[in-house]
């Protein structure tokens, strides 16, 4: 996952920044949901941004939720695993698709769609 991170990184204009990524299942996803950002129950990644210049935040990515949307999605655990982190990241350089409006919302979604192909090669490990 670093050399994802690393690259969506240096495309969102983040370059050399750190981020810290902690993998929790559902019990610890939904805590910190709900401690830190008062929902009551498990996400898949929740974005914490930092106030230090040379880190850009923490992101903490839920396995359980992953490994649910296996089956759903038909994408292996690495690439979901991988595509939680990219969406964090995106919220970690302010983009946002829940507080805002419906343009606003899209530009998430289309700098999401942008950097999608970063995850090609998590597919690829999977499929052999």
């Amino acid at each position: 996952m670093v050399d994802l991170t690393a690259a969506a990184c240096a495309r969102l204009g983040r370059e050399g920044q750190a981020v810290e990524i902690t993998l929790v299942d559902d019990e610890e996803s939904r805590r910190i949901n709900r401690d830190f950002l008062g929902r009551d129950r498990p996400t898949n990644v929740i974005s914490f941004l930092s106030d230090e210049p040379d880190e850009l935040g923490q992101l903490v990515v839920n396995v359980d939720e992953a490994e649910r949307r296996q089956t759903e999605t038909g994408y292996g655990l690495s690439y979901l695993i991988g595509y939680y982190i990219l969406h964090g990241l995106l919220h970690l350089a302010g983009y946002d698709h829940e507080r805002v409006d419906a343009t606003q919302a899209a530009v998430m979604t289309a700098k999401e769609e942008e950097l999608r192909g970063l995850l090609d090669p998590l597919t690829q490990d999977e499929d052999g």
